[in-house]
């Protein structure tokens, strides 16, 4: 009988984690089909499926990356972010802010004195996360002028506050193609899924949240 209530517990408890979801994009213009099919069917990975840091790497599993998550400066650190491998430069900075969550690649935030806002045109919709606030969308031109875009390719939490201050108004991009980035000149992966937008260098291991069965790492 008690194997039967945390059972009933724990499917209550994922249903309305859904519906926050749901309820979280507030108009139909925004679409995540990856993740709202993404479910909860796969455990949390425990310890020994964890991969193991090496020198210089960190666990998303480990601090920092902690939730609430940790925002940290990671400036210094030089990312360019492109539309293709010969495609103009949409972002140059050495001023990138990480959010860590557990589980999650961290998510890279730059200010808009380092994007080139001429390819980066507002869209309407947005989210809501229950500790950074409201995020508002954007599209990536391909180039200056409109014609193509890559829809809902970037957010911003413009009023963050608290421990999220340092992200205000600065923006994040997913890597939906032809978009590539890389840090110090190394390729960077995108995060699995179609929400969360973070970002995998090679002094990140996993597992990462963000693949099928995962929603509720």
């Amino acid at each position: 009988p008690d194997e039967r209530c945390m059972s009933s517990r724990v499917a209550r408890r994922r249903a309305l984690l859904s519906l926050c979801v749901l309820r979280g994009v507030r108009t139909m213009s925004l679409e995540f089909p990856q993740h709202l099919a993404s479910g909860g069917s796969r455990p949390r990975p425990g310890p020994d499926e964890r991969t193991k840091p090496g020198p210089g790497q960190l666990s998303v599993w480990e601090p920092p990356f902690t939730r609430p998550p940790t925002v940290r400066s990671v400036h210094g650190r030089h990312v360019i972010m492109r539309a293709g491998a010969e495609g103009p430069i949409i972002v140059d900075s050495k001023r990138g802010v990480q959010v860590c969550e557990t589980s999650h690649p961290p998510t890279w935030y730059f200010p808009k004195e380092d994007v080139n806002m001429e390819l980066v045109t507002r869209r309407s919709g947005a989210t809501d996360c229950e500790f950074k606030g409201s995020a508002s969308y954007f599209d990536v031109l391909l180039s200056q002028g409109g014609g193509e875009r890559i829809p809902q390719s970037a957010w911003s939490y413009e009023h963050a506050s608290g421990t999220n201050a340092l992200i205000a108004g600065h923006i994040a991009f997913y890597l939906k193609p032809p978009l590539v980035a890389t840090v110090d000149g190394e390729k960077v992966t995108p995060q699995e899924g179609d929400f969360y937008g973070g970002w995998i260098t090679p002094d990140i291991v996993g597992p990462f949240k963000g693949g099928p069965g995962t929603r509720f790492w």
